[in-house]
């Protein structure tokens, strides 16, 4: 209860000085999104083996995000996301930021800048991929208390950060963006881990991740595409001699299709297959397909109505050649952001 009215408080507070006088305006900025539609998940295998258990969530989130300029040079960012019954509260980033010449610094709560997924402000499909969850289960794009800097570059990027999270793990983090060029944009991450080992001698390991992607926009079709690899030893308790490696690919690409309808502004068919391996062997391999379509509504996209079908298929733990159906999903929502 306490956290429904907290949430409640800082909304009309954050609508209150986002919609007050110009000069207002300049110092305070106020946005968020909100999605809701339903969830379908279906479990099943082949073969021998089939079990069909069908879930039916609804999809209802809110995400409002906060950013104040309380003096020249400094920034505070507040994000919060919650569900429908107000259930789930979820703390997105909350930072301090302060800008220099041609960089600048933060530091807070906020996420690390490894995942080109997670970087990325435009959002096509529902859920996230495949990759990004298993990335989330190894610890590497949790949001935790991080310091960093960003050095602009005339024609990229720098980041440098330094994060700790509340089981005390410590990262570093290396990420290189470019500027857009003829459509294309490149990024490229390194990060550090530094973890306490789980076998009682109160002993510290390290592993080690790096992360290439590359965006192109173009007038038919744009995509992405981005590979993974690195060791993660927390992954597989004290027998270290499982392997510790893994690697992973993802290909996202869409097809804006403007229409310019009284109220459809365009139609977008995309899709996105996913590859993961945590030991190179053809039995722990896992593949994702996601095909989708979303129909857009507004010239800026800020109301839209998506859809997509997830599969997920693996040939662990099978005596046959043939692949196994691990999970399936169809997922639709009206999706609007401000």
């Amino acid at each position: 209860m306490k956290q429904k009215v907290l949430i409640i408080i800082i909304l009309i507070f954050s609508l209150a000085f986002s919609q007050n006088e110009n000069k207002k305006k300049e110092k305070v900025k106020f946005g968020g999104k909100a999605e809701i539609g339903i969830d379908y998940r279906m479990v099943g295998g082949l073969g021998g083996n089939v079990i069909n258990d069908l879930r039916r969530n609804q999809i209802g989130i809110v995400e409002a995000e906060l950013k104040i300029l309380p003096a020249d040079s400094v920034e505070l960012e507040f994000d919060l996301e919650f569900d429908h019954r107000f259930t789930d509260l979820n703390l997105k980033k909350l930072f301090a930021r302060y800008n220099f010449d041609n960089s600048n610094a933060r530091l807070g709560f906020m996420k690390k800048m490894f995942s080109l997924e997670e970087m990325k402000k435009e959002e096509l499909f529902i859920k996230e991929s495949m990759i990004n969850d298993i990335l989330e289960d190894y610890f590497l794009l949790g949001h935790d208390f991080t310091a960093q800097y960003r050095y602009n570059f005339p024609s990229c990027t720098l980041i440098g950060g330094f994060a700790v999270d509340g089981s005390n793990r410590k990262f570093v983090n290396l990420t290189l963006l470019t500027q857009q060029i003829r459509g294309i944009k490149f990024a490229a991450a390194g990060m550090y881990e530094r973890y306490w080992k789980k076998d009682g001698s109160k002993k510290t390991d390290n592993a080690f991740f790096g992360n290439l992607g590359m965006e192109f926009d173009g007038k038919i079709t744009d995509f992405e595409l981005e590979g993974f690899w690195g060791e993660n030893p927390e992954k597989y308790g004290y027998n270290e001699s499982e392997g510790t490696s893994f690697i992973g690919l993802r290909f996202q690409e869409s097809f804006p299709i403007e229409v310019k309808w009284k109220h459809l502004n365009k139609i977008v068919p995309l899709y996105e297959a996913s590859y993961f391996n945590e030991s190179f062997a053809v039995k722990t391999a896992y593949w994702q397909a996601r095909p989708g379509i979303n129909f857009c509504f507004d010239p800026k996209d800020r109301l839209q109505w998506r859809t997509n079908f997830d599969i997920i298929l693996t040939a662990n733990n099978q005596t046959s050649n043939c692949p196994q159906i691990v999970s399936e999903r169809v997922l639709t929502e009206l999706f609007v952001t401000w």
